[in-house]
């Protein structure tokens, strides 16, 4: 990853553990530390949190409050088998709510688990939590999902990563939500890091805003900016 950063000029990242979206936080959150204390001026540090078993991501989230503040949070619900509206998740977000946390969110188009639509009551009802639909949904329609939830909610915010690429959606969100709402996302290292660069740079849209979705947003969210 750092070689790939290197190549295309990318100064930091946030980052989060392969293995806490899977099955294992504790773990993955530790392998996280370990690579911060390495490159503490190249990476930011998500804690990634599981709903179940109930009570252990709260223990998560202070046990690594150190990485961030305000805290970075990433939740996957459709690896983690687990609605991301569901009472579990209450305490999650109420802790988000409490510590004006930014929470990643894995989302995809429809799904039960965590289709973007899920999120905008979620937003609703946890005003001081900065909520980054991650990948937007994915497909075009989720895109479109993602961007009618972020209308409902000003704390809810599109990120660009992702596995599906459409022409004309980045210059369609611009128009729909402003680019103050949207954010560069890579998904290194399983995506192309340059692919998505590569959309916003040619995406017709001011330069400005094309700064903002690669750098300053992201600086202003965890108050670097």
């Amino acid at each position: 990853m750092l070689a790939v950063m290197d190549h295309l000029n990318i100064e930091m990242l946030a980052i989060t553990s392969t293995l806490g979206c899977y099955n294992d936080c504790p773990r993955g959150n530790t392998e996280v530390d370990v690579v911060l204390r390495q490159h503490p001026k190249r990476f930011f540090g998500y804690v990634t949190v599981n709903p179940n078993p109930p009570g252990q991501a709260i223990g998560e989230l202070e046990r690594w409050r150190h990485f961030h503040s305000p805290p970075l949070i990433k939740i996957h619900p459709g690896l983690h088998k687990y609605p991301v509206h569901g009472r579990h998740y209450d305490p999650i977000w109420d802790y988000a709510n409490r510590t004006s946390a930014v929470v990643l969110v894995h989302t995809w188009d429809s799904d039960p688990n965590c289709g973007p639509l899920l999120l905008e009551p979620i937003a609703r009802r946890h005003p001081q939590a900065r909520i980054l639909l991650g990948h937007s949904g994915v497909t075009w329609r989720g895109y479109l999902q993602a961007i009618e939830a972020a209308k409902g909610s000003r704390n809810l915010f599109l990120d660009l990563s992702g596995s599906h690429n459409h022409r004309l959606i980045l210059e369609h969100c611009v128009e729909q939500l402003g680019a103050e709402r949207i954010l560069f996302g890579s998904d290194l290292p399983f995506l192309e890091a340059s692919m998505t660069i590569g959309r916003v740079l040619t995406a017709d849209i001011p330069d400005s805003a094309k700064e903002q979705i690669l750098r300053t947003n992201f600086l202003r969210l965890v108050g670097k900016q």
